[in-house]
């Protein structure tokens, strides 16, 4: 329905346009009538008004201030002004007040109808713009491991992509900013540059923004399997995002793949090749583009020798020792110009072991808990590794490991300083103490809630709910998601329990709080 209000300080002629929009459509509502201008504002202000038919000249307020004042205060509401001159001067004065159209008195029925229609045309125009919005908003709060594996979702998200994969020969890449976070506008820049670049129509190029990681993803076709072509023609459109928006990205592009019957499940697989090629920005950061190859020779950067010295420095609390120890690992992996992606990884896993070893020794004495039988990997795929930006980042981390596995509680304090950076990157995910706990921070679980709850003042359930709750809030106002889309993305694969447990935090279930935003 359309709500229109019709102004117009003479009686007989307001009355007579009132009839006009009557017998126009049946979707046209007489919202209000007002003499003055001053009288339409008051509607407005109780009323939702699409329309403001109003004449231009009236009292207290003229239809060209009236239209200014609504643009000012009522953007969404569209103003039609009728005037019995035909004043070329009024007309263009209309049209900077964002005047939709200029009536000349006796309005005729024909050229009234006209006018709406346009106003309309141009109101739906908006509102297809704003749920394509909308739908990219939904999209790129969603995490695209998981949307892969959601099926029917991930159908609906990226049905375009999958319809390009099924045609022919097929490439996925995974590309993220070489240096900092990008904000909205940055993110809608490059992904204009890149998904419209000239060629997209050969390309069948399909571009996503996903939040959680931070990553843009492309899917595009190659013709002839021509990777060299496709690389090419990356690199040329990070060259454009680089000059006209001033980011750089860097790009894992994975094998080449065919359409298959279960799309997805290649997706998946392409989506891990993807991660796995860029994780080598770690050992060779110059690059724009890297490829994913299987990793056959593996360089031995982490000796025995050296993995029994950290166990010992560990063990003895020598945590300078050890972080010395870490850092040489670290440097040799920078200088070797033989390392790959694989051999750090393996290399690093004999690192945590380490620390697992020790962490499982100190239990076994303090009788807290058994010893797990076994060893836990902090890093259980290579896909990991894809949470670092640089060796660096990388090394800071696993530094920090070593001094935290020490018994000296100075070395503590960091701890849920960290904690707290990985919940804000991981609230969406199915996360407990106990497994922070033994897996990652190799302390005692209740010391790890004990020392939390310390710090924060809150308990670690608590502080989640509470997390999620906000960044939930914040989908409600901002993404224009569906309640279970919302709940999907804050780590709630049950609707209900995330509507029950959201009330009880904001006192007012999700749906009343999107409807509280909106005014309604």
């Amino acid at each position: 329905m359309i709500r229109v209000v019709v102004a117009d300080d003479e009686f007989f002629a307001r009355k007579v346009l009132v009839k006009m929009l009557g017998q126009l459509s049946d979707e046209l509502v007489i919202a209000g009538e007002a003499e003055t201008g001053l009288g339409v504002l008051e509607i407005m202000e109780k009323e939702q008004v699409d329309i403001v038919i109003t004449d231009i000249r009236m009292p207290d307020m003229d239809g060209l201030a009236l239209a200014k004042e609504v643009r000012s205060r009522f953007p969404d509401t569209c103003v039609i002004i009728e005037s019995g001159y035909a004043d070329f001067e009024y007309a263009t004065t209309a049209i900077r007040y964002g005047v939709k159209d200029y009536l000349t008195k006796p309005v005729k029925s024909e050229e009234l109808d006209k006018a709406i229609r346009r106003v309309q045309a141009e109101k739906r125009k908006e509102r297809q713009q704003i749920e394509r919005k909308i739908e990219e908003r939904k999209i790129q709060y969603m995490d695209f491991a998981r949307l892969l594996e959601s099926g029917e979702l991930g159908e609906r998200v990226l049905g375009e992509a999958y319809r390009e994969m099924e045609k022919g020969s097929w490439m996925m890449a995974v590309s993220q900013n070489s240096e900092k976070k990008l904000g909205e506008e940055k993110i809608t820049e490059v992904l204009d540059i890149l998904g419209r670049g000239s060629d997209r129509n050969s390309t069948g190029l399909k571009v996503y923004y996903f939040y959680p990681k931070e990553e843009f993803i492309l899917v595009f076709s190659v013709p002839n399997g021509d990777v060299g072509a496709a690389e090419k023609e990356l690199k040329r459109r990070f060259i454009q995002c680089g000059a006209k928006a001033g980011v750089n990205l860097h790009a894992g592009l994975s094998l080449i793949h065919e359409p298959m019957e279960r799309v997805e499940k290649e997706a998946a697989a392409a989506y891990r090749e993807a991660v796995y090629a860029i994780n080598q920005r770690l050992l060779q950061p110059g690059k724009q583009v890297y490829r994913y190859e299987a990793e056959v020779n593996v360089v031995q950067l982490f000796s025995q020798s050296e993995e029994r010295e950290l166990e010992r420095c560990l063990t003895e609390n020598r945590t300078e020792d050890a972080v010395a120890i870490g850092s040489s690992f670290f440097k040799h992996c920078a200088e070797n110009c033989e390392v790959g992606i694989y051999s750090l990884f393996t290399s690093l896993i004999k690192i945590i072991n380490v620390v697992n070893r020790v962490y499982g020794m100190r239990r076994e004495v303090d009788g807290s808990e058994a010893a797990d039988k076994g060893s836990y990997l902090l890093f259980s795929f290579k896909t990991d590794l894809y949470a670092f930006r640089s060796l660096e980042e990388l090394k800071e981390y696993t530094l920090q490991l070593l001094r935290d596995v020490s018994d000296e509680e100075s070395q503590k304090s960091s701890i849920i300083d960290d904690l707290l950076r990985y919940l804000e990157r991981n609230y969406q995910y199915n996360i407990t103490v106990n497994e922070l706990a033994a897996h990652k921070y190799f302390v005692n679980p209740s010391y790890l809630s004990r020392l939390f709850k310390a710090e924060t003042g809150k308990t670690f359930s608590r502080y989640l709910i509470e997390l999620r709750m906000k960044k939930a809030a914040g989908l409600l106002s901002e993404s224009g998601l569906k309640i279970s889309d919302v709940a999907m993305c804050v780590g709630y694969n049950d609707v209900s329990y995330f509507i029950q447990t959201f009330k009880k935090y904001y006192e007012m279930t999700p749906e009343q709080y999107k409807n509280k935003l909106s005014g309604e």
